[in-house]
């Protein structure tokens, strides 16, 4: 086989039928498990497409194009492929293969999760986070998983992000008696381990609402410039004469201190209230949603720069 014209990540889409939930948890702690144990592993990443879809993203990275093939031609993958088979959706084909995306995230909340493995117990490590990866996987909320193995002598530790629809589902997994009893069980393979909460980019002005977890980071970034253009291009025309005497360091900090409170307040909550419709969309209307507002933010976008091009 030509490797030389693999990638080094590929993705596999799956749709599964309703109600395999238990099945699929146990089938991906299987193969988060049998991929670490391949040679040249570098993570693998189990994500759903969107809230509420069947549609679920398997990511799969090494650490060359050679090291890829052999694990997708592997006896141990071709079975878990096979295993497969009665989860997925009828005519649904054959799962869909095609190069990784760069690292992404849907709208979660996210637990990183660094483990130090014992010298001489990752095999036990594996087997163990195995077992911890298909309980969680069980619990309403699940957003997947990213399993990532020590990268160098530098970075000697395994990480793990936890994905959950919102704050509180991750909490019920993380402060649950399932998974306490499994951490003690992992006292003879952890050496040491560190947990921490990933935030959204620009979590105070984006909440959860009710049910529905904080807006993707790419809307929150959209929304923020949507908001910031504006204010700058007013104080280039306006308030930069009225400092041109200033020391360069003194009117940038003041033209930036303006700036972060109007977009603070009042300018971002009025953009949330008239845009939370795209924001954060029903599940049952999401696909029309997302197109309909893409759109709506591209022609706000070219509103404001054929304004201000107009008067200047």
């Amino acid at each position: 086989m030509d490797y030389a014209s693999l990638p080094s990540g590929i993705t596999t889409r799956v749709t599964l039928l309703p109600g395999t939930d238990a099945d699929w948890a146990s089938w991906q702690s299987a193969f988060t498990r049998a991929a670490a144990a391949a040679a040249g592993f570098v993570s693998v990443e189990i994500i759903p497409a969107a809230v509420g879809l069947l549609q679920w993203h398997i990511i799969q990275r090494f650490r060359s194009a050679e090291t890829l093939g052999i694990w997708r031609g592997s006896d141990a993958r071709q079975r878990l492929m096979a295993a497969l088979v009665p989860l997925r959706a009828a005519g649904s084909g054959a799962p869909d293969e095609e190069m990784a995306p760069d690292f992404h995230s849907v709208s979660t909340v996210t637990e990183v999760i660094t483990t130090t493995v014992t010298p001489g117990q990752e095999d036990a490590y594996q087997d163990w986070a195995a077992r911890l990866q298909a309980k969680q996987a069980t619990f309403p909320g699940y957003m997947g998983t990213l399993v990532q193995a020590p990268l160098s002598s530098e970075i000697p530790y395994w990480t793990t992000l936890v994905r959950f629809a919102t704050p509180a589902e991750l909490d019920a997994w993380l402060g649950s008696s399932v998974r306490t009893e499994l951490l003690k069980r992992a006292d003879p393979q952890v050496s040491s381990w560190e947990s921490h909460r990933l935030s959204s980019p620009f979590g105070a002005w984006f909440p959860p609402a009710g049910d529905r977890p904080a807006p993707a980071a790419w809307k929150q970034t959209c929304l923020v410039l949507l908001v910031l253009f504006p204010v700058v291009m007013i104080e280039i025309r306006f308030l930069s004469p009225l400092l041109a005497g200033q020391h360069v360091a003194i009117a940038t900090f003041i033209g930036n201190a303006i700036s972060v409170s109007l977009v603070s307040w009042p300018l971002m909550k009025i953009a949330v209230f008239f845009l939370g419709w795209w924001l954060q969309p029903a599940p049952a209307q999401r696909r029309r949603v997302e197109v309909l507002g893409a759109c709506t933010i591209i022609a706000l976008y070219l509103i404001e720069l054929l304004t201000f091009m107009l008067l200047y």
